[in-house]
């Protein structure tokens, strides 16, 4: 792929006019989440579940006074844990470990670099952030896919430039590459402006997947553009996210596409005594009546430690299972 080769001969080259550098590693930091309790879908029983089962290791290290190469790995064992009574795979206990995080960051003065083999993406953490207040029905493809906004929550092969903050207010420009067989450098394009201005943030993003990327039924480029702003007071939190999607591919469509809107809000408010409540509102109205989608979603928690708290949740889908959950979260 010629964009990764060209990154790599331009970090050879770098390399090779540099002077020699005392590179210093500092002992990586290691970290874990743990959230599971019992799960109840409209279509299946009750049964113990491991939503997120997190470990990582975050670290740096040191070129000079100035300059820190940052880097995180992180795996989830949840879909491994909880094969043992998924009758689709027959296992017990193998299923394949989720990469969540592998990824490399260097903070310069003229801005953030960031490579990112697997990782966070971060359109989805800046974006769609704001109305993320729940646990099992957090919609990410590993947990629980909603169907209603497109974005996905990771992303592989990134390439990211951060632009310096000015005005409270930052640039970030990323090249996503996917598969190194399709005659393009890059098989998606996003750019996104955040700002961030005390209690307000707010931010929007337009991301391009190219059409050789997508299934071979598509016809056009897929673009989504999307818009989010939340706005924290006193423990209230509250976040609106809109998702407009051109072009996504559709196969029931003649041309092989369709267009769609998707759109969210949330609010949750925390007490000092760490008791919690948080509701929210999120609906698909795509060009086809058969593929929209609405879920309204309740939920209540209890902190009893500074790493652990208890909580209950329900999403109500009007086309999906509706889900009801019970659990706890660890991190340490």
């Amino acid at each position: 792929m010629k964009l990764p080769k060209t990154v790599l001969a331009a970090a050879v080259t770098a390399a090779a006019s540099t002077p020699t550098l005392a590179v210093e590693f500092e002992e990586p930091k290691f970290y874990g989440y743990l959230s599971a309790g019992a799960l109840k879908t409209d279509d299946q029983d009750f049964e113990a579940e491991g939503y997120e089962i997190e470990l990582g290791l975050l670290g740096k290290a040191s070129v000079s006074e100035s300059l820190n190469l940052n880097y995180a790995v992180e795996v989830d064992l949840a879909p491994a844990a909880n094969s043992a009574d998924d009758p689709t795979t027959g296992r017990d206990g193998e299923a394949d470990v989720h990469v969540k995080e592998a990824k490399f960051w260097l903070p310069t003065q003229y801005g953030l670099f960031v490579v990112a083999p697997r990782g966070t993406s971060g359109q989805w953490r800046d974006i769609y952030g704001p109305i993320n207040h729940y646990e099992y029905n957090e919609p990410h493809a590993a947990l629980n896919a909603d169907g209603i906004f497109a974005q996905p929550d990771r992303t592989s092969g990134t390439f990211a430039y951060h632009t310096p903050w000015f005005m409270k207010t930052k640039l970030v420009f990323a090249a996503i590459t996917l598969n190194d067989s399709n005659d393009q450098n890059a098989d998606g394009r996003a750019v996104r402006l955040v700002h961030r201005s005390g209690n307000l943030e707010f931010a929007v993003g337009t991301t391009v997947l190219k059409q050789e990327q997508l299934p071979a039924f598509t016809t056009e480029d897929y673009q989504i553009s999307a818009a989010g702003i939340s706005y924290e007071i006193r423990g209230l939190d509250l976040g609106a996210v809109w998702e407009n999607n051109r072009n996504s591919p559709y196969p029931l469509d003649p041309q092989g596409k369709a267009d769609f809107d998707a759109y969210g809000v949330s609010a949750q408010y925390i007490t000092e005594a760490g008791m919690g409540v948080a509701v929210g509102f999120k609906e698909k109205k795509h060009d086809y009546d058969v593929a929209d989608e609405t879920v309204y979603l309740v939920k209540v928690e209890q902190r009893i430690a500074s790493d652990i708290k208890v909580w209950a949740e329900t999403g109500q889908y009007d086309n999906l299972p509706s889900n009801y959950s019970v659990g706890f979260n660890v991190t340490f």
